[in-house]
């Protein structure tokens, strides 16, 4: 009984281990509405759209920076600098997008 135990948490501590080493991925930005001509029902669907990945955005930080913890430089670097720089130009795109909605 000890055994069978012992081999069930090896099993599942090399699938928490397989799960920490899984590769970091991001999604694609959502597409923002024309905020001169769209609906408020679309401006709050893309306004929760953003939040979403933002906060996306921040976990693949997150796993980036623990992958690459202990590497100086290389590729996960200029990936966390990517996603960075997209998630800044998504931000400030939906802001005038949203003051343009507001204008109208």
């Amino acid at each position: 009984m000890k055994k069978m135990v012992a081999a069930m948490l090896a099993v599942a501590a090399f699938g928490f281990v397989g799960a920490a080493h899984a590769e970091c991925t991001l999604k694609d930005a959502p597409n923002l509405p024309d905020g001169a001509s769209a609906a408020e029902a679309d401006m709050v669907a893309a306004q929760q759209a953003v939040k979403a990945y933002v906060a996306e955005t921040q976990e693949y930080l997150a796993c980036l920076e623990f992958e690459g913890k202990g590497r100086a430089g290389g590729d996960w670097t200029k990936k966390y600098n990517d996603a960075s720089t997209r998630m800044e130009k998504l931000a400030a795109e939906f802001n005038k997008q949203l003051r343009a909605f507001k204008s109208k």
